[in-house]
């Protein structure tokens, strides 16, 4: 199994390797060229790699083998983190007026926290032993939800109405993995 695992691992790199060389050779020749879609932000330098960067393909795939390789727990800490990076990517991108790149990264950062959430619920459904561990997981995942439904409600009027029953949609499915997991921790 640990050969399949080092077989996957080195695909990926392969594989993200090739994307970033294709990218670079790409925007080189753009750029030569005298193309102006260099300009409008699809190779730029920056603190971050937002998801309209050339390079952000790469930083999924790392992300993918990360949460491949990883035990329930260290999972569940590691959705919490992409939802949360996900969702400071999608402020950036609307503050750069992007909404529509926005909502697919918040619909990302939505569906690692709600990932979170029914991991958290199944490690308190499976492991009684490790409750009170996992009590303080789900807490951790619950605060994060907050922050979350923050974002909606904050930036709700940035979105047009069909891009806000995707969202709601969400919100909703985020809601309802959150009363299970509350239930969860009452009756433990």
């Amino acid at each position: 199994m640990k050969k399949v695992n080092y077989l996957f691992i080195l695909f990926a790199v392969l594989f993200g390797l090739s994307i970033l060389s294709i990218s670079l050779q790409s925007a080189n020749k753009n750029k030569m060229a005298g193309n102006s879609k260099l300009m409008s932000g699809k190779f730029y330098v920056a603190k971050e790699i937002l998801p309209d960067h050339s390079v952000y393909p790469l930083l999924m795939i790392v992300d993918r083998v990360r949460l491949e390789l990883a035990d329930s727990e260290k999972k569940t800490y590691l959705l919490v983190a992409y939802g949360n990076r996900r969702l400071f990517y999608s402020k950036k991108l609307l503050e750069k007026g992007n909404q529509t790149l926005a909502l697919t990264t918040v619909n990302k950062a939505t569906k690692y926290i709600n990932q979170a959430l029914a991991e958290s619920i199944i490690l308190l459904e499976q492991s009684p032993s490790r409750k009170e561990e996992h009590k303080e997981l789900a807490f951790f995942v619950l605060k994060n939800l907050d922050e979350h439904t923050k974002f909606f409600i904050d930036h709700k009027d940035q979105f047009s109405g069909e891009e806000k029953v995707i969202i709601e949609s969400l919100s909703l499915q985020s809601s309802s993995l959150a009363e299970k997991l509350y239930s969860l921790i009452e009756t433990n």
